[in-house]
């Protein structure tokens, strides 16, 4: 299924009191504050008054953020508050506004295996993860679990003065668990999770290939799903705090999963995908003795429309491949015969003219 975000829960409370240009009596906090703030608001932590309830004139603000017809304002500016948000009780009643959503949690089973560099990257991860999901859902929303008496020294020596987020021993009381997995066989979608679900990613930090395909070890017995863009795996990022984010986006978007992954691929993602492909999609000529490596001009144009590749991202992925051309289709009409150079066909080219290049690089 897919959720509304407690900012949208909020905004349509407000709304429905005749709310919609509330001003913040403090500076906003990081990430979505919009988001976070209606959690809190909802928890009794913050309120809001209305103008005429409020005990002194409440001066014009910045727009800050928007969420429906909901203007968020803070700051000097020159927009007119109709009510103002203060860090106590108001007079709004938020009481009646539920959140139920699903949980996130990143099993730790797999830390010891780690080396210390990984380890470190896995905490800055966590700590972004945990953040991202405050910023679409709430801080209760997350965790972590099967951490080891080592990894959990770790975590308490890495985060001061302690672990930001919970750290449980078990995973039960869940309607259903499932597992992000890019080898799983089956893709992840919104009709299998309901506001009772368990989604879980790894703690997996692998900087040299180690530890691929080491999530199907994790709770064999539950549902493993992958993210994919089209059925491509490759692009999609990596790190666990993207991974949550694609899925969090996707979860509360009218949007469908290949939409939600293409405004979520990172440069990194597309550098990565990118060399993959060239590696093992690159053609190879042999032109008066120099071998040639070479993408037709077909995939080049794909490659870019699909994925908003600029030649920055050419550039630096031929570096990887050691340079290649972009060729026109009319190119195979010069071959003259094919040959195999470590077990790769290679194509003997008896011309090559500026014709029938359209790039190269780098």
């Amino acid at each position: 299924m897919k959720f509304k975000s407690p900012k949208v829960l909020v905004s349509e409370k407000l709304i429905s009191e005749g709310i919609k240009t509330p001003k913040l009596l403090f500076n906003p906090g990081r990430g979505d504050f919009f988001n976070r703030l209606a959690y809190r608001l909802v928890k009794g932590e913050y309120g809001v008054f209305r103008a005429d309830e409020f005990d002194e004139p409440i001066r014009p603000g910045k727009v800050v953020a928007r969420c429906k017809d909901v203007r968020l304002l803070a700051f000097r500016g020159d927009v007119e508050a109709d009510a103002a948000v203060v860090r106590r009780r108001g007079s709004v009643d938020f009481s009646e506004v539920r959140f139920e959503y699903p949980d996130f949690a990143v099993d730790m089973s797999l830390f010891n295996r780690l080396l210390p560099s990984e380890r470190k990257s896995l905490m800055v991860q966590l700590e972004i993860a945990y953040g991202t999901v405050k910023d679409f859902f709430t801080p209760e929303n997350f965790f972590v679990f099967n951490v080891s008496p080592e990894g959990k020294k770790f975590m308490e020596g890495f985060f001061f003065p302690e672990v930001p987020f919970p750290v449980r021993e078990e995973i039960s009381s869940y309607s259903q668990v499932v597992v992000l997995d890019p080898n799983a066989e089956e893709e992840f979608t919104h009709e299998e999770v309901d506001g009772n679900t368990l989604i879980v990613v790894g703690g997996i930090v692998d900087s040299s290939q180690r530890l691929k395909g080491s999530t199907r070890e994790l709770l064999p017995s539950f549902k493993h799903r992958k993210i994919t863009y089209k059925g491509i795996v490759s692009v999609v990022p990596d790190r666990i705090n993207e991974i949550i984010k694609i899925v969090a986006d996707y979860l509360t978007s009218p949007d469908d999963l290949y939409t939600v992954v293409k405004r979520n691929l990172t440069r990194d993602s597309k550098l990565r995908f990118l060399r993959e492909f060239l590696e093992d999609r690159l053609e190879r000529f042999l032109y008066r003795g120099e071998l040639l490596r070479g993408l037709p001009e077909e995939k080049f144009n794909w490659l870019k429309e699909e994925f908003d590749l600029t030649d920055f991202f050419f550039r630096k992925a031929a570096k990887h491949v050691s340079g290649f051309f972009v060729f026109r289709e009319s190119l195979f009409g010069k071959v003259k015969s094919e040959t195999v150079k470590r077990k790769k066909r290679v194509f003997v080219l008896e011309e090559l003219t500026d014709e029938d290049v359209v790039a190269k690089y780098p």
